[in-house]
């Protein structure tokens, strides 16, 4: 019983540390920004907007005049809908690489022996995921107050698929925080691939089942479009996801947060930068 205590106790302490963190980082990045907090927020909001014209763009450019999902997909979602759902899972995964690629600074106010580097990765995603689901949970709820339609099939499903893209996000960023500490031209070019993969192979302004049959395998590959797509579809049972599996999806975030735990632990002092700014 004592050691059930002690190690709720320990976890209670590493989550304090960790939003402490979060609101340290937080009000430091307010403070260098004419739109203060309000930028964590408005930054993927625009970035969102543009995925919606882009999707209402190429709906147009093909002969389509319907201002839904554009093209098929408006049998099963909302454009804004449709897009919010890809974008709730993708640019979490998204942040949390770039910002690791970024590498992990224990800046003076931070340096002392209870902060660890994996605790200011999962701070700078507690930051994300608090900016994201904020955005994503108002875009839902106006949508759904204006249309008077709430459709959530599996909830369950929703729930265990962003967990399991969080879970990933972090074993990936993980991994990227060792790669960037080599070569900083070599963190330029993934920076720059890993937001064209990301962007073009995750499903954020298509879906699957749009694509001819034989193109599949192209972007079938990435974990992330599972993760999009059954997303969707915890939302709407009736939306067709070919190719896509949860079993894929679980192997891939266990995997690869297992290694990163692995790496992390046998190489964790090769992250401790001190920067005073």
């Amino acid at each position: 019983m004592n050691f059930l205590r002690r190690f709720l106790a320990a976890i209670q302490r590493q989550i304090a540390v960790v939003l402490a963190i979060a609101t340290y980082e937080n009000n430091r990045k307010s403070t260098g920004t004419s739109l203060g907090a309000w930028e964590a927020i408005v930054t993927p909001l625009q970035i969102m907007l543009f995925f919606i014209v882009m999707r209402v763009g190429f709906s147009f450019l093909r002969g389509s005049n319907r201002y839904a999902a554009g093209g098929s997909t408006d049998m099963y979602f909302n454009i804004v809908v449709f897009i919010a759902s890809g974008f709730a899972i993708a640019f979490l995964f998204r942040q949390g690489a770039i910002k690791a690629l970024s590498g992990l600074k224990l800046r003076a106010p931070l340096y002392y022996k209870r902060v660890q580097p994996l605790d200011i990765l999962l701070a700078l995603l507690v930051n994300d995921f608090r900016a994201i689901s904020t955005i994503s949970l108002g875009i839902f709820g106006l949508v759904w107050y204006f249309t008077w339609s709430f459709q959530l099939d599996s909830p369950g499903l929703a729930i265990s698929v962003y967990l399991l893209t969080i879970l990933m996000a972090l074993g990936f960023g993980v991994c990227l925080v060792f790669l960037g500490q080599f070569n900083k031209w070599v963190t330029r070019i993934l920076k720059r691939i890993l937001n064209r993969v990301i962007i073009f192979t995750s499903g954020i302004f298509f879906a699957t089942f749009e694509l001819p049959e034989y193109t599949r395998p192209f972007v079938t590959w990435n974990p992330i479009l599972h993760a999009v797509e059954l997303f969707r579809y915890s939302m709407n049972n009736q939306y067709p996801i070919p190719g896509i599996s949860l079993s894929y999806l679980v192997w891939c975030s266990i995997i690869l947060f297992g290694f990163s735990l692995i790496l992390y632990r046998t190489n964790e002092s090769l992250l401790v930068e001190a920067n005073d700014d």
